[in-house]
């Protein structure tokens, strides 16, 4: 068999999306919910959800040796994971537990509800993010195993 005869070596592109750009999507997202000085609404737990999906969908695992890298990059994971889910589940813990238990105003009648909830989810997002980091080589099983 001649060189021309040979079939063309197949190509295996891996179609990749930049783990950078869907932080950075991640954390515009919060942003414009954190400082839009309204209260948690469904839109928040659909953009929420949306962006864990797409993280999620997307992620692939960190190396598992311990280096600066793989510290670094389980970190991202669990920081943008999991403001992804704090923004998810803001409105149940404003509708579900500030407003009913922890609503506080000023003398104008003005609702901190809002500014309350963003509080707590900074706890809420630190304790998500820690968690996801640690479990990042457990759920990247999770989501490469077969069904």
């Amino acid at each position: 068999m001649s060189a021309d005869d040979e079939p063309a070596p197949a190509l295996h592109v891996q179609h990749r999306v930049d783990p950078g750009a869907l932080a950075l999507a991640t954390v515009g997202g919060a942003v414009a919910f954190i400082f839009a000085g309204e209260d948690w609404d469904v839109l928040a737990v659909v953009i929420g959800l949306m962006l864990l999906l797409i993280l999620l969908a997307h992620h692939h695992p960190a190396p598992t040796g311990r280096t600066p890298r793989a510290w670094l990059l389980r970190g991202a994971f669990g920081a943008t994971t999991g403001l992804a889910f704090s923004i998810a589940v803001a409105p149940a813990i404003q509708f579900g537990v500030i407003g009913p238990y922890f609503h506080t105003e000023d003398d104008e009648g003005y609702s901190f509800d809002a500014w309350n909830t963003t509080v707590v989810l900074s706890v809420v997002w630190l304790a998500a993010a820690v968690l996801l980091a640690v479990f990042e080589p457990r759920i990247a099983r999770w989501l490469d195993r077969a069904r």
